[in-house]
This record gives structure tokens, C-alpha cells and sequence, in this order.
């Protein structure tokens, strides 16, 4: 009988993750006279219908329910654009998310259901953001984040899951999902559909660093330079970062990491900092690697 309860008080728990994204199942739309709009996504429907053109489509029937959601890049008065979510509000001149929803869990996936096809090797692009307020820098600082590109085509609905990466053990208090029917280089009548978005798992701590071992900074105390000096499993692109102990960041500055020995070095002349003690982060797509180091004068 403890079996079946705690089965059933598991599944609760996934619906309501599940639950937590706005429309999550596009099932709700607005008209707005000559076309529909998502209710809770921002699109770009206000901005194209000026030419009578719409890159979000409300379709019929969804992979589960009544309707889902159709994305298609397409020519706007000669230019070439994406359809464009935002589970929040999209600025429609940057094309990029300005706001996002409450929310307050530190979730392993964004799940969904999809199919797509890009022309001429363009791709479509999920990606999200769990965000926290930093009331001491006045900005917001990014506890997780995940970014997924389409390849292939898929005409069926299938579902897929994507995970988050963390980068801090904060917890958050918004959600942003983004999702495009192009990648940077969009090509026209590319597309994505979707259905039954939502968030699944529960993360417990930072994502795993693709290191092996540690990373070591030195020297410490520092006077105009630092090195940090660690191994990777593989290429990618990173961050580096210098914060005071206070949690502003002072410097930030992009580093291109390598698989096997990696030795970074940074002028700490390029900022000036003042003696006292500092908090070197080196910022990956898997997660986030940190050490204290002393500036001395």
C-alpha cells in the first residue's frame, strides 16, 4: 500500500512540473482579428502581419490535445524571418526573449514533443534559461541554462529531452524558453511544430565540468597575472570569470578551452584590481569550476 502511494505521489509531482510552463500544450490562442496568437508566448504575428505573412500557426489536431504550435521561417517584406517563441515577451526587433515566467525549481529537462525540417542545412533552436535576480549587481545572473540544435528532419511527433546545464546552486525565480524554426543563418519555409512542453527531474547540485581532476589557479597571492591550469575530456568554448568576494563580477572575458592540458593566463593589469581576495570562475557549457585566489598589491 506504501508502494502505490508513493507511485502516486511521484506522478503528482511530474504533472506539476510538467505543468509549470505557461500553455505548455498550446492550447490556448488569442485572436487578434486576422490571425491567432499563443496566449502567454511572444511571437512575431503583430509585427508580420503588417504584410499579411504569420510565422506562428496554431495547428490541429496536437501530438496530445486539440492543437500545437507551427513555426516557419518565411519572407517578410524581404526579410527573411523565423518563427519565434517566447514564453514570456520577445523583442521583435533583436529577436530576442525580454522577459520570462515565475518560477522557482531547479528542474533536470525541458521535455516536448516535435517534428522539423531546415532548408538548405538550417536548423531549427530550443533553448532556456533559468535566471535568478541578483539584488546586489542589479542584473540577473543564469543558474542554468540549456541550448539544443535540430538536425535532420523528423515528420512525426517524437519526443525528445533536453538538459539543463548547471552553473550555480542558487535556486531560480524565472523560467525562459526560446524556441526558432531557423539557427543564425535562417532559410525560408524552414520549420518546427510542437506540443507538450514542460520540465522534468529535479537537479541536485552543479552538472558535472567536463574536467578530469581539478583546476588549479595560482600564483596566490597574485600580483599581474594568473594562471589557471587543468585537463579537459574535450573542446568547447568557455568563460572566465573574476568576481569580488562580495559577488560582483569585475571581469569577464571569453577563453577557448581544449581536450587534454590547458594552461589559461589572464593580465590582471586589464581591470586594476584591488589587493584582497577573489573568486576565479571558469564558466563551461557542463557546468562551473571555482577557486579563491589573494590579489596583493
Amino acid at each position: 500500500m506504501k508502494k502505490i502511494g508513493f507511485t502516486v505521489l511521484f506522478a503528482s509531482i511530474a504533472v506539476i512540473l510538467q505543468a509549470q510552463i505557461p500553455n505548455a500544450g498550446f492550447e490556448s490562442w488569442t485572436s487578434a482579428g486576422s490571425y491567432e496568437v499563443p496566449d502567454q508566448w511572444g511571437n512575431m504575428n503583430a509585427v508580420t502581419s503588417a504584410t499579411s505573412v504569420y510565422t506562428t500557426i496554431k495547428g490541429s489536431p496536437g501530438a496530445s490535445g486539440n492543437h500545437y504550435i507551427k513555426l516557419t521561417t518565411k519572407d517578410v517584406g524581404g526579410v527573411i524571418t523565423p518563427g519565434m517563441i517566447v514564453s514570456g515577451q520577445l523583442n521583435t526587433e533583436t529577436w530576442q526573449a525580454l522577459s520570462g515566467f515565475p518560477f522557482n525549481q531547479r528542474v533536470e529537462n525541458l521535455v516536448g514533443k516535435y517534428q522539423f525540417m531546415g532548408y538548405n542545412d538550417d536548423v531549427a533552436t530550443i533553448a532556456a534559461w533559468l535566471t535568478r535576480w541578483n539584488p546586489l549587481n542589479h542584473r540577473r545572473d543564469t543558474i542554468a541554462n540549456l541550448w539544443k540544435t535540430t538536425t535532420g528532419m523528423i515528420h512525426v511527433w517524437t519526443g525528445f529531452s533536453i538538459p539543463f546545464s548547471y552553473q550555480s546552486t542558487e535556486v531560480p525565480d524565472t523560467a525562459i524558453v526560446f524556441i526558432s524554426s531557423s539557427g543564425h543563418s535562417p532559410k525560408k519555409n524552414s520549420f518546427i511544430w510542437l506540443d507538450d512542453l514542460g520540465f522534468d527531474g529535479m537537479a541536485t547540485g552543479i552538472s558535472a565540468v567536463e574536467t578530469q581532476g581539478d583546476i588549479r589557479v595560482y600564483p596566490s597571492p597574485a600580483s599581474n597575472r594568473i594562471y589557471l591550469e587543468f585537463n579537459s575530456t574535450r573542446d568547447y568554448a568557455a568563460r572566465l570569470k573574476i568576481s569580488d568576494i562580495a559577488g560582483n563580477v569585475i571581469y569577464v572575458t571569453g577563453v577557448d578551452v581544449v581536450a587534454g592540458a590547458n594552461l589559461i593566463g589572464e593580465d590582471l593589469r586589464k581591470f586594476n584590481p584591488s589587493a584582497g581576495v577573489y573568486l576565479v570562475q571558469l564558466v563551461t557549457p557542463f557546468g562551473l569550476l571555482s577557486k579563491k585566489i589573494v590579489i596583493g598589491q
